[in-house]
C-alpha cells in the first residue's frame, strides 16, 4: 500500500502503464482485430472460454514490458494461469503482483464487435491498489488508486473526467452480468430471477461492465463468479468512484482470490435489492 502514497510514484505508474496499454493495443491486438483465422482461435477449460494469438501475443508483450518495473517481479496473467489455478493462488502471498487481462472480452473481440478491452491491476497481500482499464476502440482509459479516486482519460485529447456513481433509487435500475460458476441447481434459480426481476445488458467484456458502472451507465454488476484479473479493477474502481462491491455469499469483501458470486452496486440499498431478488425463493 505505501507504494501509491507517494503522488510520484502514482503518476509513473499511470503514464508507463498507459503508455504500455495503448503500445500494445496498436501493436498486437488491433493488428488482428477484425483480422482472425479460424486456426488462430481456440479454447480454455470450457468450449465457451476462447483465447485467441492475440491474447497469447499481447499478455507475452506485456508480461516483458511490465514485470520488473518499479521492482515488482510477480505476475498473474490470465492467459497462463489459467492454466494451473493452485499456481496461481499461490502467489496470493506475494506482498505485490501484477494481474493481467490482455483481452477482456475476447469473444466479442473474435465476433468483431467494440466491447473489449485491456486490463492491468496491481494487488498488494491479495487486494487491489491500483488499476488500469483501456478500451480501445474509445480511446478511453479508466483507472483507480486505492484511497484516490478514479479517473478516466480520453486518450486523444488528455481531457480528465472524475468519476462519481450518482444516488439512485431502486424503482429502475439497470444491470449487467451473468451466473456461470454458480453450481446447479442454483444457478438456474438465479438466472431464472435476475431475468424475471431485473433489467440486464449482456456486455460480455467485465472490463466494460465496470466503465458502465462507474459512469452511472448501469447501476449493477452481477458474476457468477470471480478472477483476480476480471474483478480486481471492477472492486477498485467502483468503490473509488463511491460505490459498494462484496461477494454475494456473505457479503465479505473481495479480494483477489475470493470465490463464489460477486455483485457490484451504485450503492449499499441496491446491492441488497439485487442480492435479495437473485436468491430469492433459495432454502438452501
Amino acid at each position: 500500500m505505501k507504494i501509491i502514497t507517494r503522488e510520484n510514484t502514482r503518476n509513473k505508474l499511470l503514464n508507463y502503464i498507459s503508455a504500455l496499454m495503448i503500445e500494445v493495443n496498436k501493436l498486437v491486438i488491433l493488428k488482428y482485430y477484425k483480422d482472425l483465422e479460424s486456426r488462430q482461435i481456440s479454447t480454455k477449460a470450457s468450449e465457451d472460454d476462447f483465447v485467441t494469438i492475440a491474447d497469447k501475443e499481447s499478455e507475452e508483450f506485456i508480461v516483458r514490458k511490465l514485470v520488473g518495473f518499479l521492482n515488482i517481479n510477480h505476475y498473474i496473467g490470465e492467459e497462463t494461469s489459467y492454466l494451473n489455478k493452485n499456481e496461481y493462488k499461490s502467489k496470493k502471498y506475494q506482498s505485490l503482483s501484477w494481474v493481467i487481462d490482455p483481452i477482456d472480452g475476447t469473444k466479442n473481440y473474435i465476433k468483431g464487435k467494440k466491447e473489449f478491452c485491456s486490463m492491468i491491476s496491481l494487488i498488494s497481500n491479495a487486494v487491489p491498489i491500483a488499476t488500469f482499464i483501456f478500451y480501445p476502440l474509445k480511446n478511453l482509459l479508466v483507472y483507480a488508486f486505492k484511497g484516490f479516486g478514479a479517473y478516466s482519460i480520453n486518450t486523444k485529447t488528455k481531457k480528465i473526467t472524475i468519476l462519481k456513481i450518482q444516488t439512485t433509487n431502486t424503482s429502475n435500475i439497470l444491470g449487467s452480468g451473468g451466473t456461470k460458476g454458480i453450481e446447479e441447481p442454483l444457478r438456474q434459480l438465479v438466472l431464472k430471477n435476475l431475468r424475471k426481476h431485473t433489467n440486464r445488458l449482456f456486455i460480455g467484456s467485465a472490463g466494460i461492465e465496470t466503465i458502465m458502472l462507474a459512469s452511472n451507465e448501469i447501476q449493477f454488476v452481477f458474476h457468477g463468479r470471480v478472477t483476480p484479473w476480471d474483478h480486481s479493477p471492477l472492486d477498485l474502481i467502483t468503490k473509488e468512484a463511491g460505490g459498494c462491491v462484496y461477494m454475494a455469499n456473505n457479503k465479505t469483501v473481495f479480494n483477489a482470490f475470493s470465490e463464489g458470486p460477486i455483485i457490484a452496486a451504485s450503492n449499499d440499498q441496491i446491492w441488497q435489492s439485487i442480492r435479495d431478488l437473485a436468491f430469492k425463493n433459495n432454502e438452501t
